[in-house]
């Protein structure tokens, strides 16, 4: 079974990677954004499974959108990814209802071991 996701970065070759990285894994992109703001519009438009969040973006950082979409939907996934390598920030985005904090620069490894703690992935090319 495919999961629908969203990725919300204001980074746009992040977000063209992490397209790649679940392209073939059975994920279908249903949107992105580009800051906070238009991430929380696009959540509720297109109600996905999964959102891949920046917790550092303009006009609403990613703890806020994650306590926002959290508030939402009790069933979306929610996969934080900054560069803030603190235990801090960490702890202040799973407390706000990410479920998973991925740390930048990422690899595809990573990428697809925390999809995969929530949906079943597939692989095109399988050589881990």
């Amino acid at each position: 079974m495919s999961y629908r996701y969203i990725v919300i970065d204001d980074a746009p070759f992040v977000v063209e990677l992490i397209k790649n990285i679940l392209k073939g894994a059975g994920g279908l992109c249903v949107g992105d954004a580009t800051n906070g703001e238009e991430g929380l519009h696009l959540f509720e438009k297109t109600l996905p499974d999964l959102v891949i969040l920046d917790l550092v973006m303009p006009k609403k950082n990613g703890i806020e959108v994650a306590a926002e979409i959290r508030a939402l939907s009790g069933d979306v996934k929610i996969i934080a990814c900054s560069t803030l390598d603190e235990k801090n920030i960490m702890e202040k985005a799973l407390t706000a209802g990410c479920d998973e904090y991925l740390l930048k620069p990422f690899s595809k490894e990573s990428v697809l071991r925390a999809v995969s703690r929530f949906f079943s992935i597939t692989s095109e090319k399988s050589h881990e």
